[in-house]
């Protein structure tokens, strides 16, 4: 037993020394060359392993795999092209699938929020007026906002590990989305060129993160039993304090 539980937090330790080694590199890399591809590699071999991660110790956390699989076909898309519409309204089903899982994890209903979601983007694609970009941002901002609300709910009720990386994790996610929102803004009006730069060093400086303790969050079968043992009714009467 013990043999496995030091085999165990061995393999713990070679993932966190990877995503150190990783996160430093690319900081380094961009900050001496913001275009550098081998930081943009780096960048995106940082995300495989958050996947990785999560398939090889919490593949029964299938929303989370999800979310993460779908995280790496839009950082894909994004990495050929920062402004592209498909990316985003891919991580917009990132952040659905997220919002699912916190619904699996809680016993609740995502109805209320993936209805107002679909009913803003109905509403601006009807509204020619209105850039399609603008739509699909307003959605995934209500999705984020409403999956930190989640992480903070779920935290506050388990106080556990996981879900206070889970809430760690989409703070640092929202941090990163304010920082390519700016630099979005910079791109489309009359700004210094070097406020783009920085905002976008900075939003790798918050997502990789982001992306890691939210990979750590990843719950194991025995988490999901515990959970199933819990009564909706239980989780009702513990919620409702906060």
């Amino acid at each position: 037993m013990k043999r496995t539980f030091k085999r165990k937090n061995k393999i713990g330790v070679l993932w966190i020394i990877a995503w150190s080694v990783i996160y430093a590199a690319f900081l380094a890399l961009g900050a001496i060359k913001a275009t550098d591809l081998y930081a943009t590699i780096l960048k995106y071999v940082g995300l495989i392993l958050c996947f990785l991660y999560v398939l090889v110790h919490s593949r029964k956390d299938v929303y989370l795999l999800l979310a993460l699989l779908l995280t790496l076909v839009a950082d894909g898309i994004l990495i050929f092209n920062n402004v592209s519409l498909l990316g985003v309204a891919v991580f917009i089903l990132v952040q659905t699938m997220h919002l699912f899982r916190f619904t699996q994890i809680r016993v609740t209903s995502p109805l209320l929020p993936i209805l107002a979601v679909a009913m803003i983007i109905v509403v601006g694609l009807l509204q020619n007026e209105i850039p399609i970009m603008f739509v699909f941002a307003i959605a995934y901002a209500m999705l984020m906002f409403t999956n930190i609300f989640e992480a903070a709910k779920w935290h506050a009720v388990e106080r556990s590990r996981v879900s206070l990386y889970a809430l760690i994790g989409f703070i640092l996610f929202l941090l990163c989305d304010i920082c390519v929102g700016v630099s979005y803004v910079t791109t489309t009006e009359t700004l210094p060129h070097m406020i783009t730069m920085a905002m976008n060093y900075t939003a790798w400086v918050f997502y990789l993160p982001a992306q890691i303790f939210i990979a750590l969050s990843g719950k194991r079968e025995a988490d999901f039993e515990e959970v199933a043992a819990l009564s909706e009714a239980d989780l009702n009467a513990r919620t409702e304090t906060l």
